[in-house]
């Protein structure tokens, strides 16, 4: 009978989950949508629309479908984690080429990133997945400093089967009424336009499908962490 519970229980998390996603979706599509419909009645109700006038409503419509299909590529993503077999992954490597990338995207001028690492050491990993799950928190880290500060990263393992990878930036923490909900699906703080609030989600699932952990905290100096748990391939130290 308890497996039974359990098992309704797990149904109705499932089911509020993918409820509680779908009125996200809802809500984050509605918005650049009513943008495009709004604009699209602008310039149709107007005769002899001057280039100029055109050009920012066309310009504004672009950018909105740009939101929408930015949110349904995150959900895809979303969709296929777990959809490869896991493997061994150098996690040095796996760092270095996120935070490459973070250097490349409009956050990275600004910012300086010191990483230590743990040389040899290989967790068991989807490379793509893992490299998703890495930017995503190094970029969380940027924009919470607005692109400029220090984020600090280090890798150690803990025991034979677990490394730890922590992430800390310099920024002004996360809210306490915030710690909870960081990784819910399409919980953000940030403007319209700057995030989907499905990163740190994504990775959520990642992680915990990949059978680690993932957590959120306030340094006791400053700034937010993250903290990730992977399972080390074996021998891998």
């Amino acid at each position: 009978m308890s497996e039974e519970k359990e098992t309704v229980n797990a149904q109705m998390q499932r089911l509020a989950s993918l409820g509680f996603m779908v009125a996200g979706v809802c809500h984050e599509v509605s918005n650049p949508l009513a943008a495009i419909h709004s604009m699209l009645q602008i310039l149709q109700s107007k005769r002899g629309v001057t280039p100029e006038t055109l050009e920012k409503g066309l310009a504004s419509i672009g950018s909105n479908i740009a939101r929408v299909l930015a949110i349904t590529k995150r959900l895809g993503d979303f969709s296929r984690v777990g959809s490869d077999p896991p493997g061994p992954v150098a996690m040095d490597a796996a760092v270095e080429e996120a935070i490459s990338l973070l250097r490349h995207s409009s956050y990275g001028a600004g910012l300086r990133v010191e990483y230590r690492g743990a040389p040899g050491a290989a967790v068991l990993a989807r490379p793509g997945s893992l490299q998703q799950v890495l930017f995503n928190i190094l970029l969380n880290a940027a924009q919470a400093m607005q692109g400029a500060g220090l984020i600090e990263a280090q890798a150690r393992i803990v025991d034979a089967k677990t490394l730890v990878l922590s992430v800390r930036d310099c920024g002004p923490g996360i809210p306490l009424e915030n710690l909870q909900r960081v990784f819910e699906p399409f919980f953000t703080t940030k403007q319209a336009g700057e995030g989907t609030g499905l990163g740190l989600a994504i990775s959520y699932e990642i992680v915990h499908e990949l059978g680690g952990a993932i957590r959120a905290y306030n340094h006791p100096q400053g700034g937010a962490c993250f903290e990730l748990l992977l399972p080390l391939c074996e021998g891998a130290a």
